[in-house]
């Protein structure tokens, strides 16, 4: 029956979550005094180095104020610099400097060997297949979640209001 095995994947995929996440945990380097959302936030400016800060707070479906706290203990510990727009004062500019470049290629080089570790008993084949998956499941959850659709938050939850779909860069 249909329903005993979505029941079963779900429960499997959330197994594999909390697996993955102490795994993590348990492998991964010290952070530098960093936390996750901040880690997360390097590697999003690492990826588009001077995004405006405005933007970065749309991606991150986050009030600016927030980014702007977030930014202020990065600029403080050195590893992003703010800059204002040469023709608009209002506009602010985010880069990584020196040693926020190295905390994010730190992070990375053992994001590689976590993933390498976690999925070398599957075929490249298999990885591609698996890849293709998620992305199909989260691209039906988006739908289920985006309040302009007819099934938008099918479960009860009641929509945000403010928030809107972007482009996320991770």
């Amino acid at each position: 029956m249909a329903d005993i095995s979505t029941n079963e994947l779900y429960n499997a995929l959330r197994r594999l979550n909390r697996q993955m996440y102490r795994y993590a945990h348990q492998t991964m380097p010290p952070k530098e005094g960093l936390h996750r959302g901040q880690i997360h936030l390097l590697f999003l400016i690492s990826r588009n180095d001077g995004v405006i800060q405005r933007d970065l707070a749309e991606i991150l479906d986050i009030r600016p104020s927030s980014l702007t706290e977030m930014l202020v203990k990065l600029e403080q510990e050195a590893f992003v610099v703010r800059k204002q727009d040469e023709k608009d004062q209002r506009i602010m500019h985010i880069y990584l400097t020196e040693n926020g470049k190295a905390a994010v290629n730190g992070f990375t080089e053992a994001n590689t060997k976590l993933t390498s570790a976690i999925f070398n008993c599957l075929m490249e084949e298999e990885i591609e297949k698996m890849l293709e998956l998620v992305r199909k499941i989260s691209g039906n959850l988006e739908i289920l979640d985006d309040p302009a659709s007819d099934t938008g938050h099918a479960i009860g939850r009641k929509p945000h209001g403010h928030h809107h779909r972007h482009h996320r860069w991770d």
